[in-house]
């Protein structure tokens, strides 16, 4: 007998059954096709309503007090990254929380496997945090993968991989969801 999923597990199965698609949509809902709308996605497909662009839900994540950053998160855990793009157009790597990721496993070693919709789709992203600067590890092992891609302004220490540019986990399972509010019957007169 199989145990029940956690609300984490949906997440992630959710998550990665995303994986290839060229739009997102869940019960006849459509979703935006990037990053964060993934994340609302594969959060909605749970059960747990949460929207808006990487600022807004980590916004939310820390007024609902799931927002961490324990290097182990969770399956489930919603990840923060910050300076993968300049989204501000000043040519300098110095804007905060523009992506997200969702964790579908944790490895015995820490590595943390993640489901993310970034420039070739929908698609696996990999970081370890105990070992941030490291592309593989001593078995050849890819640790972390690259998150922003390069540019001919990178000096040896600009930051690209994932577990660099990695800003918090939120654990928005772990809300318990709003209760469905009943219809109120109204009695009809004779």
């Amino acid at each position: 007998m199989t145990r029940p999923l956690t609300p984490g597990e949906e997440v992630a199965g959710a998550a990665c059954g995303f994986v290839g698609s060229k739009s997102i949509t869940v019960a006849g809902a459509r979703y935006r096709f990037d990053c964060s709308g993934f994340v609302e996605a594969s959060l909605a497909s749970a059960g747990f309503t949460f929207a808006g662009s990487t600022k807004d839900l980590f916004a939310t994540a820390r007024q609902l007090g799931v927002l961490h950053r324990r290097h182990r998160p969770d399956v489930g855990d919603v990840a923060f990254f910050d300076d993968t793009w300049d989204k501000n157009g000043d040519h300098r790597f110095n804007d905060p929380l523009t992506h997200v990721a969702l964790v579908v496993r944790v490895d015995p070693d820490g590595t943390i496997g993640m489901i993310h919709l970034g420039g070739s789709g929908i698609v696996p992203l990999t970081m370890n945090l105990h070992d941030p600067d490291a592309r593989v590890d001593a078995s050849g092992k890819v640790i972390n993968d690259y998150l922003r891609a390069p540019t001919s302004r990178d000096t040896a220490r600009t930051k690209r991989f994932a577990a660099e540019l990695w800003a918090g986990f939120g654990s928005f399972w772990k809300v318990p969801p709003s209760p469905v509010p009943k219809a109120e019957s109204v009695a009809s007169s004779p």
